[in-house]
């Protein structure tokens, strides 16, 4: 599997699958009479990385540029945008997520338009939405981008001091939510969606302070690109009570970046309790346990590496939001697979 840079990731993920649109939207919850917000139309203003951005009044026609964590930060506040990126990686029938669609039943709200990102914004379909809204806080943005976006609608991007691909779920249902003045709920949500993942991870024992990487195996590189704790994945399977191991505590020190080549030569020496390693197709998995380099890894060793091959949980913890993290724990067998994972290490020790 081939480490990837994470917007190259990106664009080669939403290119395996055709673009397309959907008919129909919904502004609120089931329509914009419905969102209790629309009765605050006193001004206000949302500071952020790029400045400053004032509404009017709450916005009702929400677009969405990049759709990892942004749509499901605005549909988990109860309001459905009105367009939002295909999902193609790991996506379904409706080029969306069955977390969305599950929440999207709940409000009763009809599927967004869908529009193709493969090449960064769709400035010409975000343009034919007549939004209220742009709402990015997590993505890729550069000022050049930011301003295209604003010459379009008011622009809701990562919070103050956050760069791209950076903002976390939390920041972005803050965003959220004070774009559209619901920031108590904003708040509950986190917490509850916490509280969640850690009553879930607390049903194993056994995950409780145990270590882990999270990452993909690079067959051709021969190493294991590790996510660090800038990353969604990490930040997971420390909600759920593990600890990063501590050879990227020490190495991801001084970095930002959201992920570090581990080398074959070091490779021996790196020791978690479980590893969680996506593949793109069930066919790598032999690739990397047939590598006599990655065999050397304790936890491949020990039977305690986790692969992920399912695109959608994968896509669960990548594109963490609340709606996609509380699917995971519980219609994926993933807390199972680790807790085992880390039974077999506990085992041969």
């Amino acid at each position: 599997m081939v480490s990837l840079s994470r917007g190259a990731f990106l664009k080669a993920a939403a290119a395996t699958a055709a673009a397309g649109l959907l008919a129909g939207c919904s502004t609120g919850s089931k329509d914009a009479s419905d969102s209790s917000a629309s009765a605050s139309t006193e001004p206000y203003t949302i500071k952020h990385a790029f400045g400053e951005t004032k509404f009017d009044a709450v916005p009702q026609k929400i677009a969405i540029v990049q759709n990892w964590q942004n749509p499901d930060a605005v549909l988990a506040l109860g309001v459905v945008p009105a367009g939002t990126p295909v999902v193609a990686w790991g996506g379904n029938e409706n080029q969306s997520t069955p977390w969305f669609d599950k929440k999207l039943e709940e409000l009763g709200g009809k599927q967004p338009v869908r529009y193709d990102e493969t090449d960064g914004p769709n400035y010409e379909e975000l343009a034919k939405l007549e939004p209220d809204a742009i709402f990015c806080p997590y993505g890729d943005m550069s000022q050049e981008i930011y301003d295209k976006l604003k010459g379009i609608a008011p622009v809701v991007p990562a919070p103050e001091g956050v760069g791209s691909w950076a903002a976390s779920w939390q920041q972005t249902v803050e965003m959220a939510g004070k774009m559209l003045k619901k920031e108590d709920e904003a708040k509950k949500l986190i917490e509850d969606t916490e509280a969640k993942l850690k009553e879930k991870g607390a049903e194993y024992e056994n995950l409780q302070g145990a270590t882990f990487l999270s990452g993909a195996f690079d067959t051709e590189k021969n190493t294991f690109g590790a996510y660090t704790s800038q990353d969604t994945r990490p930040r997971f399977f420390s909600m759920i009570g593990m600890e990063q191991a501590s050879y990227m505590k020490d190495k991801e020190k001084d970095s930002k970046a959201f992920f570090l080549d581990i080398s074959a030569e070091v490779i021996d020496s790196v020791e978690a309790d479980a590893v969680w390693a996506w593949v793109n197709a069930e066919g790598d998995i032999e690739k990397v346990k047939s590598n006599d380099l990655f065999a050397q890894m304790p936890a491949m060793k020990h039977d305690a590496v986790v692969f992920e091959a399912d695109k959608t949980a994968g896509l669960a913890l990548s594109a963490a939001s609340p709606l996609s993290l509380v699917w995971a724990v519980e219609e994926t067998p993933i807390l199972e697979n680790m807790s085992k994972a880390v039974e077999n290490t506990k085992k041969a020790s």
